[in-house]
Order: structure tokens, then C-alpha cells, then sequence
């Protein structure tokens, strides 16, 4: 417990010099905050998120965003994160079907992490990659045109 209390307090004094260098408000601050939390703690906790929005007085949301678009940050340790497409576009190419497979599959539901700690599961509504769809992300690589098999086959290799 101390250790971790140490971590927490290392990490806060880079934070407060990050934002002393780039100033409240500053996007490129906050992005090399969650760069450093990220090789500090490999990865960027809720807490952490709230605290360097806290910090250099933005949104969460855009600090959410800078984790969504840079496949290298993780918001939890795990070693698989898979993200499902559940936009409109996919579901119309069978996206449910996916979904479900993906589910049944792993035995745990969106949002969840696995009792291993291995694999983190969720959804985003689109990836922007509609044509391709359905689509699924694992560890920031994209398989598209998705089905069941399709799905298995790559749950399979990580499993």
C-alpha cells in the first residue's frame, strides 16, 4: 500500500510540472499526461482520467476521446481489448449476431472484464468503417465483414 501510495504521489508531481510547462487548458498537456500515466501504471485508470482533467481544467470527455483514437492507451491492465461495433450500419449486416457470438464465446457481457484479468470486453456505437462491417477491434487492430464463424475463429487465437 505505501508503494502504491508513492506511485500516486510521483505521478502527481509530474502531472502538476506537465501542467506548470504547458499550461490549464492545454490538449498536448493533457495528452502527455495520459502518455506518462500510461508508462507509469500501464494504463489510465478513471481516477487517473478525472485527475489530469482536473488538472489542466478540461473536459473528461476529451480526455476519454484521446483514449478511444490511440490504440496503444488502455483505461484498465488487461492483455485483450475488444471492442465490438454496435452502430446502426453494422447491425444491419448482422452485427447482432457478432455481438452475441462474441458474448457466448468469451461467457461474460459487455463492459466486463474477465475473471483472469486477460480480456476486456465492450462496445463502441461506430468505428466509422461502416462499409466494412460488421466490424470488431482487438488491441487496436480491426477485423471486418464479421460473422459468426469469422468470430470464433479469431476469439479462438486469443482465448
Amino acid at each position: 500500500m505505501c508503494e502504491e501510495k508513492n506511485e500516486e504521489l510521483i505521478f502527481k508531481e509530474k502531472l502538476d510540472e506537465s501542467v506548470e510547462s504547458f499550461g490549464k487548458g492545454s490538449q498536448e498537456g493533457a495528452k502527455v499526461s495520459i502518455r506518462n500515466c500510461q508508462d507509469f501504471f500501464g494504463c489510465v485508470s478513471i481516477s487517473h482520467q478525472k485527475q489530469i482533467a482536473d488538472a489542466f481544467d478540461i473536459d473528461e470527455k476529451y480526455i476519454k476521446t484521446i483514449i478511444k483514437f490511440i490504440p496503444s492507451i488502455k483505461e484498465s491492465k488487461v492483455e485483450y481489448e475488444i471492442v465490438c461495433c454496435s452502430g446502426p450500419r453494422c447491425a444491419k449486416n448482422g452485427s447482432m449476431e457478432v455481438l452475441k457470438t462474441v458474448k457466448k464465446e468469451l461467457g461474460m457481457d459487455f463492459n466486463e472484464t474477465s475473471a483472469d484479468g486477460k480480456i476486456r470486453l465492450r462496445t463502441q456505437n461506430c468505428f466509422k468503417k461502416c462499409k466494412d462491417g460488421p466490424n470488431i477491434m482487438i488491441n487496436g487492430k480491426f477485423y471486418h465483414n464479421m460473422n459468426a464463424e469469422k468470430t470464433k475463429e479469431v476469439l479462438e487465437k486469443i482465448k
